[in-house]
């Protein structure tokens, strides 16, 4: 059963990137590879989205690495605590995850709902923007940390950094959104440090929001 969920949700994140410009209901995706690992997140906002009133959220997350295999689904509801310019919003929700073990170890395959929450900042800074997401769920201790920094004016670069853990798994991310001259369109290049490795990453982001 976490196989079968793992691979489909795993698909639709990936191929889901590519097409995101011809799907309204789709607001951010994000897909990323390296030699140890690669990961997929496709998220879709219920409704009109504003600072006073920040719309929920539906997030589809896979992430593969040399010994396991993770996927999940799930709804989070947001509210704002407080307006601009320097925003602070939490939400609280509900998913499907799963987990596949494809090394040695005795860790068991899993899939079971699971809680949710997160809290995002985000605002004005050092003549950019910045933007902090924090979540974490039931499921397996995961949890992820992402931090990135948009410079004002022409700037096609923004620095970016990201931790996640997973039970059996943790990886630290430092890397580079760089625009391509698309709207919403972003390369994503860095490295990530995991199981004792250091690799380079490659990636794609659309970005709606």
């Amino acid at each position: 059963m976490s196989f079968l969920l793992s691979r489909r949700l795993a698909l639709v994140a990936l191929l889901g990137t590519p097409v995101a410009t011809h799907a309204e209901w789709i607001d951010y995706a994000q897909a990323d590879t390296s030699s140890s690992a690669t990961t997929g997140v496709i998220v879709s906002a219920l409704g009109p989205n504003s600072a006073a009133s920040p719309a929920p959220l539906i997030t589809v997350g896979y992430a593969r690495w040399s010994s396991g295999e993770a996927a999940g689904i799930g709804a989070v509801y947001r509210w704002a605590l407080t307006d601009q310019p320097h925003q602070w919003l939490v939400g609280a929700g509900i998913g499907v995850n799963s987990f596949r073990n494809r090394g040695t170890n005795s860790e068991e395959d899993e899939a079971a709902i699971a809680g949710r929450v997160q809290s995002e900042w985000l605002g004005p800074a050092w003549g950019g923007n910045y933007y902090v997401l924090a979540q974490a769920a039931t499921f397996r201790q995961t949890w992820l940390a992402t931090a990135s920094y948009l410079p004002g004016g022409d700037v096609p670069l923004a620095p970016e950094w990201t931790r996640y853990h997973e039970s059996g798994y943790q990886a630290t991310s430092l890397g580079l959104r760089i625009s391509i001259g698309v709207p919403r369109w972003f390369l994503r290049v860095g490295v990530t440090r995991a199981e004792g490795d250091t690799t380079p990453y490659i990636g794609v982001a659309y970005n709606a929001f």
